[in-house]
C-alpha cells in the first residue's frame, strides 16, 4: 500500500513538474574544471525546459555572486504581466572533486537541486542541466542555455544542441526565452 502510494503522489508530482520522461536521468558529462570567478555575474537565459516555477516570464537572466561562506548568491529576475519577478537562491559545490555539479535551492526548506554546468566558456555561454530520478521509473529534468548577452549565435546553439543529444537529453523540449524589449 506504501509503494502505491508514493507511485500515486509521485505521478501527482510529475503531472504538475517541468519535462519528465520515463526511465532514469540521461547519463551526462559534467565540464571537468570550473573556475567560479569567471562565471560568476550576469547571465541570460536564451533557452530552457519549461519550468513552473518562471510562470510565463520573460527577460529571465541570473546574478550569481560570490558570498562570505563560500556559497553563491543566485538572484534571478524575471518579468511577467510588466511586474519584475525575484527569487533569490544559494548555490555551492558540495563535492570539490567536481566543481561543475553545484546544488542549488531558493528555499530554507528545500533540498538542494543539481545545478551540473555541462558547458562553459565563461564569457559567451553556458549550458546547465539538473534531472532527478523517481523511483527508477521516469525521472523530471530541467536544462537551461544561458548566454552572458540577451542573444547567442546560432552555430553555438547548433553545437550545444548537439552535446545535449549526445547525453541522450530531448533537444525538442527546449523552449526559446522571449528577451525582447527588456
Amino acid at each position: 500500500m506504501f509503494i502505491i502510494i508514493c507511485v500515486v503522489l509521485s505521478i501527482f508530482g510529475v503531472s504538475q513538474a517541468q519535462v519528465f520522461g520515463f526511465g532514469k536521468c540521461a547519463k551526462v558529462q559534467t565540464q571537468e574544471t570550473l573556475d567560479l570567478n569567471k562565471y560568476l555575474g550576469t547571465w541570460y537565459e536564451i533557452y530552457k525546459f519549461k519550468a513552473n516555477f518562471e510562470g510565463n516570464q520573460k527577460c529571465v537572466s541570473a546574478n550569481y555572486q560570490l558570498k562570505s561562506d563560500g556559497h553563491i548568491r543566485v538572484d534571478n529576475i524575471g518579468i511577467e504581466n510588466g511586474e519584475k519577478k525575484e527569487a533569490v537562491g544559494d548555490a555551492y559545490i558540495p563535492d570539490p572533486k567536481y566543481p561543475s555539479r553545484l546544488g542549488v535551492r531558493f528555499s530554507n526548506l528545500a533540498p538542494y537541486g543539481r545545478y551540473w554546468v555541462l558547458d562553459t566558456d565563461y564569457t559567451t555561454h553556458t549550458m546547465i542541466y539538473s534531472c532527478s530520478d523517481i523511483l527508477g521509473l521516469f525521472h523530471i529534468s530541467y536544462a537551461w542555455i544561458l548566454s552572458r548577452d540577451r542573444t547567442l549565435d546560432e552555430s553555438v546553439k547548433n553545437r550545444l544542441f548537439a552535446k545535449a543529444q549526445s547525453f541522450g537529453i530531448d533537444t525538442s523540449k527546449f523552449l526559446k526565452e522571449d528577451q525582447t524589449g527588456c
